[in-house]
């Protein structure tokens, strides 16, 4: 499909039998399906039920089943904080997630549309998904399989919380769950969404917050505000700087290899700022499972969820259904090339094809854009002074820009990759803020991905460290000498790319944050400084997987 096509696309039609979402499968054709679930089924819907919990707190419930009276039917269950009638509306908002009724119940699944304690018109306090909701999730999935409409198979659907409610109800191991499509679900709350490099993320728990409260608490509806309140002034008054106890029992990170359930990852690479590394922990973390794995582009529309729901089928009549559908045959991941906008197949991840080029940061000493060159030059240094009482320190300047030459043949980058940066600063401590971008031969350009690293959190563990993924603790704070010479290793969330001849690998460098990026802005350390990178050969550099063509 075209991008002149995906713009017709109309949001009004979203939710249907058939979704006008794009895409809805991840391959440049669809496949041949031997079987599949037809939509034959009218909905009968039940509103405001009321689930008991092992602890004697109610959940509140919509279910959604096939209007066929004595039969039994698999059930997708939906859980977060979001509110229970959004999820049946075209309002295209982020939290509008547990995926198209309309879609599943036709085709003979029951979806069961939960609130989560503490959220909506459930009891109880939010637990922010720890302990007492993951036990929510069991209890749930075991709740729905005893019911006379269900056959005792049970699987969940949805992106983003409904995902990552997927992978914390999995890692429990409950027996009637038998398949999770956890499409944008990050594994690790303090690396991949609260704290990125060290570098709190507000500008999405901003942006998050404020649509949980207005879903949750302006109605007076809630019994219990208690839980979200108590999250609010947690994560906005910064009160957990490091990893710790308080993120790790909220991620399913450290027990991933407890997930026996078979398990379809999905995300697309736009999505670096929250969900995008995610995939690539949890595909890496759940060991030798069923499994497969998606990387696409950005759904359009994004919002109501609906985006390969045509894969998901192939997924759940497989293992929820045991219909022939061919969902595990052939390599188990697909990727959208970006730059040729198509998709390929992968066997393994990361790529074990990988060429591992360094491309080194150089050129003229003087002014504030550089180059980019796998032959390094002779050395030299390059200094940009960060002043948060100027109005463009809080639009991201100044910054360093690096490019490489016009590209004179396509080069592929797809994997992990990082910036080996070797640099001195005059404050004790700093933030570095990276942008990897295609530069195009008009000099419009398209951010691919972004890394962050504070200064005062560059110890590395070698052991959990590989090829491109520098592993940090963030357990502490070492605070810089300033003047003194350091090296940081920072991680760069995964990318795709094909810069065509003619393009530029462009690499920006700076130490505050743009707020005009909404929700993929930081809170900068607001700190006067004189930031110097080392360059050259013994300088620093851009190490990344290039993809022989």
């Amino acid at each position: 499909m075209n991008v002149q096509s995906r713009r017709r696309i109309d949001p009004n039609s979203a939710r249907h039998i058939h979704p006008a979402i794009w895409p809805q499968w991840p391959f440049d054709e669809p496949p041949k399906v031997r079987e599949c679930s037809k939509p034959t089924y009218n909905i009968f819907s039940e509103y405001d039920l009321m689930i008991p919990m092992r602890d004697g707190v109610r959940l509140a419930a919509d279910i959604h089943r096939p209007r066929a009276a004595g039969q039994k039917f698999p059930a997708l269950l939906s859980v977060s904080p979001y509110t229970k009638g959004l999820q049946l509306t075209e309002v295209p908002i982020g939290q509008n997630e547990a995926g198209i009724t309309e879609f599943w119940v036709a085709r003979g699944y029951v979806h069961v549309i939960v609130e989560c304690r503490g959220s909506g018109d459930s009891e109880g306090s939010y637990d922010d998904k720890a302990e007492k909701e993951q036990t929510d999730y069991v209890d749930l999935i075991e709740w729905c399989a005893a019911q006379p409409w269900c056959n005792g198979s049970v699987g969940m659907i949805g992106c983003s919380y409904f995902a990552l409610a997927q992978l914390l109800a999995a890692i429990h191991q409950p027996e009637p769950l038998k398949a999770i499509f956890p499409y944008d679900a990050y594994t690790d709350m303090y690396r991949h969404r609260s704290t990125h490099g060290g570098v709190p993320h507000t500008g999405f728990m901003m942006t998050w917050f404020s649509a949980v409260a207005n879903l949750n608490l302006t109605s007076g509806r809630l019994a219990d505000p208690s839980g979200l309140q108590r999250m609010f002034s947690d994560s906005l008054g910064l009160a957990h700087p490091f990893d710790g106890e308080h993120f790790q029992k909220r991620s399913p990170g450290l027990y991933l290899d407890r997930i026996k359930t078979p398990t379809y990852f999905g995300c697309d690479w736009s999505f670096w700022w929250l969900h995008l590394s995610g995939v690539f922990t949890g595909w890496e973390g759940v060991g030798d499972i069923p499994k497969r794995m998606l990387v696409g582009p950005s759904p359009q529309p994004r919002r109501p969820f609906g985006a390969f729901h045509e894969e998901a089928l192939r997924w759940y009549d497989h293992w929820l259904k045991g219909m022939d559908t061919g969902v595990m045959e052939g390599p188990p991941i697909q990727l959208y090339i970006r730059g040729e906008d198509h998709w390929r197949s992968e066997e393994e991840w990361p790529l074990k094809r990988s060429d591992w080029r360094r491309f080194y940061l150089g050129g003229p000493s003087d002014g504030l854009e550089g180059t980019l060159s796998e032959t390094p030059d002779g050395g030299g240094e390059r200094t940009y002074s960060a002043d948060p009482i100027q109005p463009e320190w809080r639009l991201g300047n100044p910054r360093l820009i690096y490019r490489t030459d016009p590209m004179a043949a396509p080069l592929e980058i797809t994997g992990p990759l990082s910036l080996h940066l070797k640099a001195r600063s005059s404050a004790e401590d700093v933030d570095w803020f990276i942008v990897m971008q295609d530069e195009a031969p008009d000099g419009s350009v398209q951010t691919l991905t972004k890394g962050w690293l504070r200064a005062s959190h560059r110890e590395v563990d070698e052991s959990r460290s590989r090829p491109g993924s520098p592993w940090h603790p963030h357990s502490r704070s070492v605070p810089l000498t300033p003047g003194q010479e350091e090296m940081f290793e920072i991680e760069i969330i995964p990318t795709c790319n094909v810069f065509q001849p003619g393009h530029r690998l462009r690499l920006e460098i700076g130490s505050s944050a743009d707020i005009s990026n909404r929700v993929g802005y930081h809170e900068a350390l607001p700190v006067q400084a004189e930031n110097t990178i080392l360059e050259g050969g013994e300088g620093s550099y851009l190490f990344a997987p290039v993809i022989s063509r």
